[in-house]
């Protein structure tokens, strides 16, 4: 089943107020995937990010503005973030997905871009606020299969079969195997412009050399580096997956 714009909006509340209520607790502890940041750092970052989208989509900019900095009282920066975050799911719910905005996917520039990166974003950064405390709560799986192919298709790792890319494939492929979602995807293996990469399609792969199956959760966040590799059953060559990996955290950082 498709993801509707209105379930992106409602992941957006639900993960941000669960991010907000985890990192209450753990302002001042570490984030174990983010060296250098503390709960704190996760509500300042986050709610930047909001409030950023919410000057873009609000004032249907063309550009991108300074993104605003977060308060540094502990006292106001959640309420602050909570206020941001409303405001931000508010603008989105009433705004056209298809009208057009900065974004800095040049194959996308509209608020639907936004609306969809902004659920995924905030998911992301709600698992570093658990993690100041313990184990992550997962993501929704329709949600994560969803963040899995924004992250690792051509939105952010994969290449495109668009003229403007160069990408030659080797012949080789990988399939991911969404364990609890049934989804399928093939990465056809091969280099381009930017170094190795992946063509990312809907379905199985061709003869793979290699065979990742994990929860979509899992998944999303390995791809992430909120998880080791060991939440993945990997069959056949395995350095497919560190390439995998080691593709996002370039793209991602």
């Amino acid at each position: 089943m498709q993801i509707t714009w209105n379930d992106y909006i409602d992941a957006l509340r639900q993960e941000g107020e669960r991010l907000a209520a985890a990192a209450a607790t753990g302002m001042d502890a570490p984030v174990p995937w983010c060296p250098g940041w503390a709960g704190r750092d996760v509500v300042g970052h986050t709610g930047t990010v909001h409030r950023h989208k919410l000057e873009i989509v609000a004032g249907s900019l063309g550009h991108s503005p300074k993104p605003p900095p977060p308060p540094q009282s502990d006292g106001e920066i959640l309420d602050w973030y909570r206020e941001g975050l409303t405001a931000l799911a508010g603008v989105l719910e009433s705004a056209d997905p298809g009208a057009a905005v900065w974004t800095w996917h040049p194959s996308d520039q509209t608020v639907g871009f936004w609306i969809r990166r902004m659920a995924h974003e905030t998911a992301i950064h709600r698992a570093d606020a658990e993690s100041t405390a313990g184990p992550i709560t997962p993501i929704p799986p329709r949600l994560a299969a969803d963040g899995v192919d924004e992250v690792l298709g051509p939105i952010m790792c994969g290449y495109t079969t668009e003229p403007s890319w160069e990408f030659s494939a080797d012949g080789r492929s990988a399939e991911l195997r969404f364990a609890d979602t049934g989804d399928v995807r093939c990465l056809l293996l091969g280099e381009g412009e930017f170094g190795p990469g992946w063509l990312y399609q809907v379905g199985p792969a061709p003869d793979p050399v290699a065979v990742i199956t994990a929860p979509a959760s899992d998944l999303h966040l390995w791809a992430w580096g909120r998880a080791e590799a060991s939440v993945l059953d990997v069959e056949g060559d395995a350095a497919i997956a560190g390439m995998i990996r080691a593709v996002a955290a370039a793209a991602t950082t």
